[in-house]
């Protein structure tokens, strides 16, 4: 082999045979890379294999039960244009009532919605409606001659499709339809993977429905829950009735709801008129169902009109029964389906609660105020027998003393507190017997002589005071006033002027 460290210094002979001696080695590479030839069939089948799965586990992880079953499908369709050959994707589902209540295509990965209407008709002239009927996948390889065969009407006029139904256990819950453009497009192993997305699209919107039932659910028992707390003293038995009503039409789907209590236990319910709302509702009517719901303490059903049913609850607290709740519902059947009798359950006893609560603190008002008014008339009364005593004692030509069981000051007429102490009586209120005393020495030498009473419990003492114009002198006679009723003793005395 010639030194190719210098390639300018080669002829060209030398350079031809050096490039054939590399083209041989690489040939031999070559030739050990791939010892058969081009990859076999089977190596092209294990890639497609590999494309598949990963593309249904990625979809997997990108559904997520918070998802809504809308943001689901268009994940879905987008992922089918995208990494299949396929030129647009459509999926539409189906509700209760096997009707289209979504429809979505996707186009090159643009999404756009299909009308209801234009879905309705693929579901009855077309590949997707056959699919749905039959509960098996469809592949039609040729669209345009198989649309003049059966008179298809199908969203294309051309070339491939495969339309598969979404199922869920027993049910069919909507259709997923792939096109392409060109004819003779899909192949089994497309089918396969086509209806194994349909199937994941099916436990991911299902996961997605329980999820949102759940979410509902919780809010429902939130809203019952927080009934009792929403209402306060401040509110009335109209404000419960008018969010009965809204609990009624936007949790229980009912068309109207009525309160009816009773003003007392042996009356029958009585309609509440909600505050601040109007009802168009069969008052009368519904207000029997709710007094036999009462009277029987027991859920009743009854049919108003052709096509209105009233169900009505008994209002029970500590087992006795103190009104009844009626909904109203539209339709033929003797009971309306969807309903959780749990929550109503709930509902009524919710109801019931706040109801009792607000009735009790409606007689409390009303024994507080029947209170209020008694005692504001005896305190009158007191008030004027107060006053006519005192007008009584302030008029005795003598001094009274009241002391209480400390020998405190508890009362004095005028004439002892302006005349013998000289001062105002609320000025002596308070003070001690001894202080007393010491202010009636300090006007006067004053002397104290203890006079025999022949009368058993009471004592008698003369007072002498020396002014300079003469002298006066007071006849004290006691009284001791024995504990009654819970009363201390107490100390009556009565200060008599000696001519």
């Amino acid at each position: 082999m010639p030194d190719t460290e210098d390639l300018a210094a080669l002829t060209v002979a030398e350079l031809v045979a050096h490039v054939r001696e590399l083209r041989n080695a690489n040939a031999h590479l070559r030739r050990q890379l791939h010892p058969s030839g081009p990859p076999l069939a089977a190596h092209a089948l294990a890639e497609e294999l590999i494309r598949q799965t990963s593309l249904l586990a990625r979809l997997g992880i990108e559904f997520r039960e918070d998802l809504d079953p809308a943001t689901l499908v268009q994940q879905t369709l987008q992922s089918v244009t995208v990494n299949l050959p396929a030129d647009e994707a459509t999926a539409i589902l189906l509700g209760s009532d096997q009707q289209p209540t979504q429809a979505l295509t996707v186009a090159l990965g643009a999404p756009r919605l299909l009308p209801l209407e234009r879905a309705a008709e693929l579901i009855s002239h077309g590949c997707a409606g056959w699919a749905l009927r039959h509960g098996s996948s469809v592949v039609v390889l040729d669209l345009a001659h198989e649309a003049r065969r059966f008179q298809l009407r199908e969203l294309q006029t051309g070339g491939s499709l495969i339309a598969t139904p979404i199922r869920q256990s027993s049910a069919t819950i909507g259709v997923l339809i792939v096109y392409r453009l060109a004819t003779h497009a899909f192949s089994s192993s497309d089918l396969i993977l086509i209806e194994g997305i349909a199937a994941q699209l099916s436990v991911a919107i299902g996961a997605a429905r329980l999820h949102q039932q759940h979410r509902l659910r919780q809010q429902q028992f939130m809203t019952l829950l927080n009934l009792g707390q929403l209402f306060t003293a401040g509110h009335t038995l109209g404000d419960v009735a008018a969010r009965c009503h809204t609990i009624a039409t936007e949790t229980f789907a009912a068309r109207w709801g009525l309160l009816f209590a009773r003003p007392s236990p042996q009356s029958q319910p009585a309609w509440i008129t909600p505050t601040n709302l109007s009802l168009d509702a069969p008052i009368t009517a519904a207000g029997g169902a709710a007094q036999l719901a009462a009277d029987s303490q027991s859920v009743v059903t009854m049919a108003l009109a052709d096509d209105l049913t009233c169900i009505a609850l008994p209002l029970i607290h500590d087992g006795a029964s103190i009104g009844g709740l009626a909904l109203g519902y539209t339709g033929t059947q003797a009971t309306p389906s969807g309903i959780d009798w749990n929550l109503l359950e709930l509902f009524a006893r919710q109801t019931a609660t706040v109801c009792a609560t607000l009735q009790l603190v409606a007689r409390l008002r009303e024994q507080t105020q029947l209170l209020e008014e008694l005692i504001a008339e005896r305190t009158n009364q007191l008030q004027r027998s107060r006053d006519l005593l005192r007008v009584v004692f302030d008029s005795l030509p003598e001094g009274v003393v009241l002391l209480d069981e400390t020998e405190r000051l508890a009362a004095a007429n005028t004439v002892f507190a302006n005349q013998i102490v000289g001062r105002h009586p609320r000025e002596l209120v308070g003070k001690t017997y001894a202080h007393l005393l010491r202010m009636i020495e300090r006007t006067a030498p004053t002397s104290i002589e203890l006079l025999p009473d022949p009368r058993a419990g009471r004592q008698r003492l003369r007072i002498r005071q020396m002014f300079p114009d003469g002298t006066r002198s007071y006849v004290v006679e006691r009284m001791e006033i024995p504990s009654s009723h819970g009363q201390p003793a107490s100390r009556l005395e009565f200060w008599r002027h000696e001519p």
